[in-house]
């Protein structure tokens, strides 16, 4: 029997009028494949961020630039929180932050999270550069376990969230942002 499978099909590979039906199966197998592969991505699309579905500052853990574990239970509480993922060799972060720097003042009664995916030795550079050690009201750490990205579904960095202070959701925004509309959404 094994005998037989085998001459069928090595006559099937040598056959040239095979070959031709033989694309033809795959060509079909692959547009089914394409299709399903699409109608996943729309499903995953028409499906809400989780950030849209849950309105609480959600339950992160990042790793501090001490090595202990940053929570949401950790930042003080009744007060505003900004969220802000970003990479700390992104240009448009670095910007960002020059903005925040100015209104340093202004975002005192706010938490300020800092979070990224980048290793801690580049956020020790982000820091000290920043003279963040001179802020008291900065958590800042590395999302360790990728959990932001995917909640938020970010897309562009720097990537602010905005919550008040009752952790409810204000606004989120994508891309360098104005601290003067920060700053409005919280009146």
């Amino acid at each position: 029997m094994k005998n037989q499978h085998a001459r069928m099909y090595r006559y099937c590979i040598s056959n040239k009028s095979f070959q031709p039906v033989g694309k033809f199966i795959l060509a079909i197998l692959f547009l089914i494949a394409t299709q399903e592969f699409s109608f996943s991505q729309e499903k995953a699309a028409a499906t809400p961020a989780p950030y849209e579905r849950f309105k609480n500052l959600p339950p992160f853990e990042l790793k501090g630039l001490d090595g202990k574990t940053i929570k949401r239970d950790n930042l003080l509480k009744n007060r505003g929180t900004i969220l802000m993922f970003f990479s700390p060799d992104c240009h448009h972060c670095l910007q960002q932050m020059d903005w925040m720097k100015q209104v340093k003042e202004e975002l005192k009664p706010y938490n300020f999270v800092l979070a990224t995916y980048q290793p801690l030795e580049d956020l020790k550079g982000f820091y000290q550069s920043y003279k963040l050690d001179e802020w008291k009201n900065i958590y800042i750490g590395r999302d360790e376990k990728y959990f932001l990205p995917p909640y938020f579904r970010i897309k562009n960095l720097p990537f602010i969230a905005l919550y008040d202070k009752k952790g409810q959701l204000l606004s989120v925004f994508e891309g360098n942002t104005k601290t003067d509309l920060i700053l409005a959404s919280f009146k």
